[in-house]
């Protein structure tokens, strides 16, 4: 069952409160308050700071919306709860030296090291109703060391009990989705409380509002001082402030009436709207009904589809066939005549090749023979020539120009042919160790470059080793490098010793390497440091000093001590001293060391060092890191890295020479081979030419012969004229062949597939059209028209190829498919569209009872509204009816004004009456005497100022109707201005002067308005021209007789000629014409209530139809039960038919009219100006 169809409602009573570290509760706590049948009611009690808005504010962080103030018992002191401060305990606050400080009981463990803290608030409930169970939880998580902004929440519904511990096991880190679903299979995870709130709010019947109702009435706030107490019980409330409340009411239903029919016009423009669009999917629909015959996804419809086209094609086939007999025979006759001319002018050849035999002797077909295949020779000769011309010109030079040059290179080249292999492998082992040593160059060069970048960037020596490790540990402890120095980093030689540069990096080397650190950083560090992979840091020692410690040094001269200077600005710099002037790591600096001192440490400027009975020397691989960057130690540093850089160079240069060597090594190897078997006239260009010069010269002296010349043009002649002969025989010969397998092929097509015959009459000319362009689509524009049975008949299919009629019937069938579904496509966007509007109508306009749906199927609902409808908006209002408006609101702020000035004298005399009962009673153990004071605010000035101009405007208003009885349109539009101006100025102050001030309260002008007139319509004289006219069902018993007219205001109808002065009436529905389904039964209807002073009678007779009879409102006496029907918003029943409802009207007891279902209909809109009168008077009228 829906909720909406629920009898009984659910009962949601709290089973059990659990709250992890929340607040003062430490831990996990478990609460359970009474569910006692008779009596469910659980006392808080306990002493101050006991935990009871503690416990409270659980259920506010929970349940409430977002923003909710905590209990005041919470908030009371000099901070504000939130959960941030609840989850970590906060208890008070302290002041010391840096101001006030929170004092918290959870975050920190006992040495003041910040921890991970998690908390929770779970309220389980049960529902009495059904006995089913809600459990929700809020769960807060807080990483070590973060503040009120780092606070995550987390929020779960299940439908068993949570039990927050089971969280403990994931304490150290942040909560996830996924934690939840694994630790409460099934729960329900939340992104944030708004959507917690909605799951929770509607599986227990809450709101918003509620929820903060329910706030309000716990936190039992109540008036304290005696002057509300005395106001709230005491005074009666105004009589201006009542008068204030009635004139906004007439106002705004003045207001709705004037705006009914405006809504019935924007109803008919939405009907006719659907009935546009339902016009075109019914279209759509029709045509789609004429496709279905040929819808290729359909069996019927690929019948349909193959036995048109297969009926066209055998029709094409037919008409093609004895022309492609015709063909046969005109190939056979051409391929007869042509034989028969070939025969006689090979015979005239043979005769003339024998005179020419008789004259040369056969030598001239001999040397044409010869040149043709000289000719050959130089063109092989010239290829080669070039090909070995690239390579000799990479090798060894210029090509030899003469035999004995070219067979001693080819001797030179064939003894390179042994000693090939062991060059090569010479060659390609210096290449890998010339590419070795580039690879040692571009290292070298690259780290150089890394280390002058770094010290360049960074202003240091340390190695890259060492600003790699630092910077692990910076990351892990969140200092920066100033606060972790190498001691290299703090001491450098004076400038004037720089000699002994290399005996101070021995000499301190124990120490230069170590991090100094802040004592005050100690706690804690190693726990970082842990966190450090020890595979991805070098071995480091630090070492924590006590910085604000005073130490004592002191340099004794020509020792290492004296000629170091130091950063003096480092807090370290006083231990630094201590320790480099201390006997453990101080020398006393030599030009040579006496091996018989054994007390003292003595170091050399080239770095050798004794001390005691040890000594050390040697500086290979020792990083010179200690010092400070100065431009010298930078140009070094520049100068190393461009001797790298040339040595690179050098390198590059050496392995590109040893590379182009091996190259010109291969190409000799190549060449060689090539030209070992090549003998001189292979490539003896010159002489072969000189042989083809001397045939050519043979063949023109034997050509000179006159008679052989004749006799040569007219052989060649007739070789010309027996080739094109021989070409019309394969020709007529190729044309048989494909004229004979033409003619076999379409008989076999017609003998299979030219028995179907269709009948096209059987489909519209749309799709027979359709079917026609798709089918020419097929063929295309290349194919002539005498191709076509050949091409269906598949003679230019190619093998393992669909036959042609198989592909034409595809591409009928996808063109129609891309057809349907276009249709279906807007067809579909048609529906969704109407359908859409049709939604938006019943949303808008219509009562929710479901027994209409947005649908075409009950499109004859929206036509049957659109007819009612157009019978309504024909006529519009009377500017009769404004001035009457005009006339009611005018006598409103009369009395109004009135009962501003009559409330203090009415308040006045109700305290005399209460001061005369207190006169003569004592109070108190003394006798003491009471009585009551009042004190009146005065009326704001710029409300004054307001009414005041309203009442003098509606009442010159008033007095231009009276003197015109049939309204006057120039006043209408000057009340139409003043409620303009009214409203824009209301507009502009709303947000921040809503209690201030009140502006001008005038009706605002509406478009149309539906009256109930005093009288029935007189009959007019029957058209001769009848435009318009429409049939007038009979009237059944209580019919009302609705007027309507046009007010001047508006603009002129479209077509006035179309639009006839007709009185429908509007009859109710009868049960048999009801749109309910037949097994929902209709709302019980009770008589409509008879307006007061009139009574029905029966009109008169139409002459037309002497049977139809009408009803008609005989006489209302009075202006104030002229009530208009009342449109806009429309209040929503769940349990009125929308069918029964709709267009329905009867009369009330006061003079309104309603709908069927008896619910009178109010519009919301902005706030009037009218209404600001009942909110100002509730300021005025205090004690």
């Amino acid at each position: 069952m829906a909720d909406g169809m629920k009898i009984v409602s659910d009962k949601w009573m709290l089973q059990s409160r659990q709250i992890v570290n929340w607040g003062s509760y430490g831990g996990w706590h478990e609460f359970r308050p009474s569910m006692d049948e008779t009596m469910p009611v659980t006392l808080l009690a306990g002493a101050s700071e006991s935990g009871k808005s503690t416990l409270v504010d659980a259920q506010i962080s929970l349940l409430y919306p977002s923003g909710t103030p905590y209990n005041k018992a919470s908030n009371s002191g000099r901070s504000e709860r939130n959960d941030y401060t609840y989850l970590r305990g906060m208890i008070g606050v302290s002041d010391s030296e840096n101001g006030e400080t929170p004092i918290f009981l959870r975050g920190k463990d006992a040495d003041g090291t910040p921890q991970n803290i998690w908390g929770a608030i779970v309220d389980t409930y049960v529902n009495k109703t059904d006995g089913g169970l809600l459990s929700c939880g809020k769960f807060l998580y807080l990483n070590a060391g973060d503040g009120q902004d780092g606070l995550r929440r987390r929020y779960i519904t299940w439908n068993r009990t949570i039990d927050p511990r089971l969280m403990d096991q994931y304490r150290n880190t942040p909560f996830t989705r996924s934690m939840f679903e694994k630790t409460y299979p099934e729960c329900t995870t939340h992104t944030n409380a708004a959507a917690f709130h909605a799951s929770i709010w509607q599986d227990m019947g809450l709101s918003a509002d509620a929820c903060r109702l329910l706030h309000k009435i716990q936190s039992a706030d109540a008036p304290s001082k005696l002057d509300d107490i005395f106001k709230q019980g005491v005074l009666d409330i105004p009589e201006s402030i009542r008068l204030a409340h009635e004139t906004v009411d007439d106002y705004n239903r003045f207001n709705e009436n004037f705006h009914s029919m405006e809504d019935k016009m924007a109803r008919v423009a939405i009907l006719q709207n659907i009935q546009t669009r339902y016009g075109e999917y019914a279209k759509q629909t029709t045509e789609r009904r004429e496709y279905e015959p040929i819808n290729p996804d359909s069996e019927h419809g690929n019948a349909t589809l193959s036995a048109w086209a297969r009926s066209r094609m055998a029709s094409e086939v037919r008409a093609g066939l004895p022309a492609a007999q015709r063909k046969v025979k005109e190939s056979q006759e051409a391929i007869d005549r042509a034989m028969q001319r070939v025969g006689e002018l090979n015979t005239r050849i043979d005769a003339v090749k024998e005179r020419i035999q008789g004259i040369d002797g056969g030598s001239l077909q001999q040397l044409g023979k010869d040149l043709q295949r000289v000719r050959q020779d130089i063109d092989e000769a010239s290829r080669q020539r070039h090909a070995i011309a690239e390579r000799f010109e990479q090798v060894e030079g210029r090509l030899p120009d003469s035999e004995q040059t070219w067979d001693a290179k080819r001797a030179m080249l064939a003894e390179t042919l042994d000693t090939y292999e062991e060059r090569l492998k010479d060659a390609n082992a210096r290449f890998q160790q010339l590419v070795g040593e580039r690879h040692d160059r571009q290292r070298d060069r690259d780290s150089l470059r890394r280390d002058y970048q770094r010290k360049l960037t960074h202003r240091t020596r340390i190695s890259d080793d060492m600003d790699d490790a630092r910077t692990l540990i910076m990351r892990a402890t969140g200092l920066d490098a100033s606060e972790l120095p190498y001691v290299a980093e703090l001491m450098d030689v004076n400038e004037q010793d720089e000699q002994w540069r290399l005996a101070m990096n021995v000499t301190y080397a124990p120490i230069a390497q170590t991090i100094l650190v802040d004592k005050r950083h100690e706690q804690g560090f190693a726990a970082k440091i842990s966190a450090i992979d020890p595979k991805l840091m070098t071995r480091r020692t630090w070492r924590f000093i006590d910085t604000g410690m005073q130490y004592e040094s002191s340099a004794s001269e020509g020792w290492m001590s004296s000629k170091l200077q130091y950063r003096e600005d480092s807090p370290f710099a006083g231990w630094l001293k201590n320790q480099t002037t201390s006997p453990r790591f101080d020398a006393r600096c030599v030009h040579a060391i006496d091996d018989m001192n054994h007390d003292e440490r003595q170091v050399q400027a080239d770095g050798q060092i004794k001390s005691g009975d040890r000594g050390f020397h040697g500086s290979k691989g020792l990083h010179q890191v200690i010092g400070f960057m100065n431009e010298q130690y930078l140009a070094e540093l520049k100068n190393q890295l461009d001797k790298a850089e040339q040595a690179l160079q050098n390198a590059d240069r050496r392995s590109e020479q040893m590379s182009n060597a091996i190259s010109l090594l291969q190409d000799e190897h190549e060449l060689a081979r090539i030209v070992a078997d090549m003998p001189w006239s292979k490539i003896d260009v010159n002489g072969l030419r000189e042989q083809e010069t001397r045939i050519r010269r043979q063949i023109e002296r034997i050509e000179n012969d006159p008679e052989l010349g004749q006799l040569q043009t007219e052989l060649k002649q007739l070789n010309q004229q027996a080739t094109a002969e021989n070409r019309n025989q394969y020709q007529a010969e190729d044309d048989l062949d494909k004229a004979q397998h033409a003619v076999q092929a379409e008989q076999a097509w017609l003998d299979a597939y030219g028995n179907d015959d269709f009948d096209d009459a059987t489909l519209s000319s749309m799709v027979s059209n359709l079917l026609a362009d798709a089918y020419e689509n097929c063929f295309g524009a290349s194919v002539r028209a005498q191709d076509r049975p050949k091409l269906i008949a598949g003679l230019f299919d190619h093998e393992s190829e669909t036959p042609f009629h198989a592909r034409a019937l595809r591409n009928i069938a996808r063109i129609a498919r891309t057809r349907i579904q276009e249709i279906d496509a807007r067809s579909n966007q048609l529906r969704a569209d109407t359908e859409r509007i049709m939604d938006d109508y019943l949303n808008n306009h219509s009562t929710d009872d479901n027994t209409v749906m947005a649908s075409v199927e009950d499109y004859r609902y929206f036509l049957d509204e659109l007819d009612e409808l157009n019978m309504l908006v024909t006529r519009a209002a009377t500017d009769e009816e404004y001035a009457n408006s005009v006339k009611k609101l005018y006598m409103s702020f009369q009395q109004l004004n009135r009962a501003l000035r009559t409330d203090e004298e009415n308040i006045k005399e109700q305290l005399n009456r209460i001061n005369s009962m207190l006169k003569g009673q004592q109070f108190g153990p003394q006798g003491g005497r009471l009585s009551l004071d009042v004190t009146f605010s005065p009326i704001d000035r710029q409300f004054e100022t307001t009414l005041s101009r309203i009442l003098s405007k509606t009442g010159r208003l008033d007095a231009q109707r009276k003197r015109q009885s049939h309204g006057n349109t120039q006043s209408i539009q000057q009340l139409r201005n003043i409620r303009e101006q009214t409203a824009q100025r209301t507009r502009q102050n709303t947000r921040h002067q809503r209690h201030q001030s009140i502006r001008r309260t005038q009706p605002r002008p509406t478009r149309t308005q539906l009256i109930l007139r005093n009288r029935a319509p007189r009959q007019r004289p029957r058209r001769t021209h009848q435009l318009h006219r429409r049939k007038i069902r009979r009237s059944p018993p209580r019919t009302h007789l609705i007027r309507l007219r046009r007010g001047p205001h508006l603009p002129p109808r479209r077509r006035p000629h179309r639009t006839p002065h007709l009185h429908h009436a509007l009859p109710r529905r009868s049960t048999h014409q009801s749109r309910r389904p037949l097994h929902q039964t209709r709302a019980r209807r009770t008589t409509p209530t008879r307006l007061p002073n009139h009574r029905l009678r029966p009109g008169k007779q139409n002459r037309g139809n002497p049977q139809r009879r009408q009803q008609s409102i005989r006489r209302i006496q009075r202006p104030i039960h002229r009530q208009l029907i009342p449109t806009g918003t429309r209040q929503r029943n769940h349990h009125t038919g929308r069918n029964t409802a709709h267009h329905r009207t009867r009369e009330t007891n006061n003079g309104g009219i309603t709908h069927g279902n008896g619910q009178k209909h109010h519009q919301q809109r902005h706030p009037q100006p009218t209404q600001r009168i009942r909110h100002r008077l509730s300021h005025q009228a205090h004690v």
